[in-house]
């Protein structure tokens, strides 16, 4: 099961939700991070440099919204929310988006998923949960660990 076939599940499982106006809001940290530069993993088991030409085919600079988006800004993060790709360039932008929710925490990512529409906050949920394995079997785990791990950011991938 690649990223974009999770996405669409989980956007199936929104049909029976509650609505995001629903999720608790708690206030963002307001301080400003350090901007931070995109780095490639280490391997070569998945071509991260897929979703960098794929955004440049499409005008976007991948890394400049990057780095921007590891500053909180969240017109930057919600660009790169909303980039659709491929299984292969799903692969590169689910581990930079994973990345990205580390870097400005749960909070400030969730409040901005919160405002893309339903079907984003679905793709974006998909490719988190891929990148932390709910391809390989483990699904229930994989959930409550995302549940447990980023509350606030898993309430928006659900709730439509």
């Amino acid at each position: 099961m690649n990223a974009a076939e999770i996405s669409s599940r989980l956007a199936s499982y929104q049909s029976g939700m509650f609505g995001a106006s629903v999720a608790p809001r708690q206030p963002v940290e307001s301080s400003r991070l350090f901007a931070v530069d995109l780095r490639l993993p280490e391997g070569d088991e998945w071509q991260a440099e897929d979703i960098l030409k794929l955004a440049a085919e499409r005008g976007m600079d991948y890394r400049a919204l990057y780095r921007r988006a590891s500053s909180r800004d969240a017109g930057a993060l919600g660009e790169l929310l909303r980039l659709r790709c491929d299984a292969t360039a799903a692969e590169g932008h689910a581990w930079f988006v994973h990345e990205l929710l580390d870097l400005v925490g749960d909070g400030f990512f969730a409040d901005t998923l919160s405002r893309e529409s339903a079907a984003d906050c679905a793709w974006v949920g998909g490719l988190l949960l891929f990148n932390m394995g709910f391809d390989h079997g483990y699904e229930a785990e994989v959930l409550a660990a995302f549940s447990r791990r980023y509350p606030r950011t898993y309430l928006a991938t659900v709730a439509a």
